[in-house]
């Protein structure tokens, strides 16, 4: 890419940006009156618009951006299903390209039992050698937590760092990307070299990509690692520089 392009780029990021805060405060102008907080968290729900997208809360427009710099395409509450147990459920986000429901929790991870049984009803019984289905082991489930924060005073690669700069980057840094498979599997995260997609892996998606096929050659990170940037939009807060959770589904 040239510099001119990378120049266009920025710019065209820049409007959309303003576009948003524009609407997001829009709305929740309009939301103010009898806005409730959640009860599980304490803490208010913020409507947020990204990407000409309303998001019921900040932390799921976080969320949106982050999938968006890992080059993750994504849906926005696209289905809703009806679970072995009766109940209905709508999850977060469907990852459309790699196979994956993504369900997201604010602090304290309010009822999650649903995504849980969601994960086992798509899960499939292939042996692991043989699964035909189109994702492997069929589609994965994830939770997304509120982010890990960076530490710089504890990491060996800030050790040379003056303590202002370190303050920095604790200010501006997202943190970094928490997740939990409700498969009670060890899942990964990866980008593949064949596609340069991320995608989270586990079980019978380790041996190729789920969604070019190519066979896994990348580096696999757990959610402990901090290898993988949560973007935060503090622009859009209004309020406060921590995305903020929505009234559990």
């Amino acid at each position: 890419m040239t510099e001119s392009n990378d120049w266009l780029s920025w710019v065209d990021e820049l409007i959309k940006d303003c576009a948003d805060r524009k609407a997001t405060a829009n709305l929740r102008a309009a939301c103010a009156v009898g806005a409730e907080g959640d009860q599980q968290t304490g803490i208010e729900a913020l409507p947020t618009v990204y990407r000409d997208t309303r998001f019921r809360s900040l932390l799921e427009a976080c969320w949106a951006a982050t999938l968006d710099s890992l080059h993750i395409t994504w849906e926005y509450e696209p289905e809703t299903f009806t679970l072995p147990s009766g109940a209905k459920y709508l999850p977060d986000f469907h990852l459309t390209e790699i196979g994956v429901w993504l369900e997201v929790k604010g602090p304290g991870i309010p009822r999650v039992e649903k995504a849980y049984e969601l994960g086992e009803m798509l899960a499939c019984d292939c042996p692991d050698l043989a699964c035909t289905c189109r994702w492997p082991g069929g589609e994965m489930v994830i939770v997304g937590h509120p982010p890990t924060a960076i530490n710089p005073w504890i990491d060996e690669a800030y050790s040379h760092w003056p303590n202002r700069a370190k303050a920095k980057l604790a200010r501006r840094h997202g943190g970094f990307i928490n997740w939990t498979s409700t498969r009670h599997h060890n899942s990964w995260m990866t980008r593949c070299s064949g596609c340069a997609r991320t995608s989270w892996v586990e079980g019978q998606r380790l041996i190729r990509c789920p969604a070019c096929g190519a066979r896994s050659e990348s580096k696999l990170y757990r959610d402990f690692e901090n290898h993988f940037e949560f973007v935060r939009l503090p622009w859009l807060s209004g309020r406060s520089m921590q995305p903020d959770d929505e009234p559990a589904a």
